[in-house]
C-alpha cells in the first residue's frame, strides 16, 4: 500500500540528507552561474523540499524508496532552479554530472550479477513485492531467442505517478536519463523499446551490449556523454 505522510517524522533527516545533496549542486552551480546564484538556488531548494515531505509517496519495496526520495530531490532543485530562470534541462544536465561521478563507483562486475539467476531471483521478488504496492512490474529473463539478458516491464511506474501527482511532467519525460548512466558503469546495454509514458516503462538490458539512447535525452546529454555511454 502506497502511503502519503510517512515521512512527516523523518524530516530532519531527510533534511540533512538533501543538505548534502543541495552541496554538491552548489559546487557545480557557483562554476557554471556564480557563487549568489548557486547560493539562492540552495536557499530556494530547500524551501520547496521541505513542503514536498508530507506528500511523498512510501513504497515498502526496497530500493524503490531510495528511487522516490532522489526524484523528490530533484523536483525542489528543478522549481528554484525555474524561480531563477533556468529550465529542467539546465537542472538535469549537472544531475547528468552527478549521477556520473557517483554511478563511476559501482563495480563492472555487478552486472554480470544483476543479470545472472541469482540477480534474476532477487529482481523477481522484488518486482513481485513493488506490484503489491502498486508499482505493476514484470520481471522477464530473456532466452537464446532473446536479444536481452533481462526485461523489466512497468505498468504503473511510481515515479511517474509520484511527477503527475506534483504536476512534473516537463520532467517525467526525462526521468529515464539515469538508467543509461547506472548500467553503462555495470557494463550493461540498455535499450528502451517505447519512452516512459503514461506509468508504462520497458527496460532491456544485456550484459556486455551496446546502450541505445532514446531521441529525447538528446536535449539532456552532451555528445561527450551520449559518446562515454555507448562505448
Amino acid at each position: 500500500m502506497i502511503e502519503k505522510g510517512y515521512y512527516l517524522n523523518k524530516k530532519e533527516k531527510l533534511i540533512k540528507q538533501f543538505k548534502k545533496t543541495s552541496q554538491r549542486y552548489n559546487d557545480i552551480l557557483s562554476e557554471q552561474y556564480g557563487a549568489q546564484f548557486a547560493q539562492q538556488i540552495i536557499d530556494d531548494s530547500r524551501t520547496y523540499f521541505d513542503e514536498l515531505i508530507p506528500n511523498i509517496p512510501f513504497y515498502d519495496a526496497a530500493s524503490y524508496q531510495g528511487i522516490i526520495l532522489l526524484n523528490a530531490q530533484v523536483i525542489a532543485i528543478i522549481r528554484a532552479m525555474e524561480k531563477n530562470g533556468k529550465t529542467v534541462e539546465d537542472t538535469v544536465r549537472v544531475q547528468v554530472e552527478l549521477f556520473k561521478e557517483d554511478y563511476g563507483k559501482i563495480p563492472s562486475c555487478v552486472g554480470r550479477v544483476f543479470t545472472s539467476k541469482v540477480g534474476g531471483f532477487f529482481l523477481n521478488r522484488l518486482a513481485q513485492q513493488v506490484t503489491k504496492e502498486g508499482w505493476y512490474t514484470d520481471y522477464i529473463k530473456g532466452d537464446t531467442n532473446d536479444d536481452f539478458d533481462v526485461s523489466i516491464v512497468t505498468k504503473n511506474c511510481g515515479v511517474i505517478r509520484y511527477l503527475e501527482s506534483e504536476n512534473m511532467q516537463h520532467y517525467a519525460k526525462y526521468c529515464n536519463f539515469s538508467d543509461f548512466i547506472m548500467f553503462r558503469e555495470m557494463n550493461i546495454g540498455l535499450t528502451q523499446p517505447m519512452e516512459p509514458k503514461n506509468g508504462n516503462c520497458v527496460f532491456c538490458m544485456k550484459y556486455k551490449g551496446k546502450s541505445k539512447i532514446p531521441n529525447s535525452l538528446d536535449i539532456i546529454y552532451t555528445k561527450e556523454i551520449k559518446e562515454y555511454l555507448t562505448h
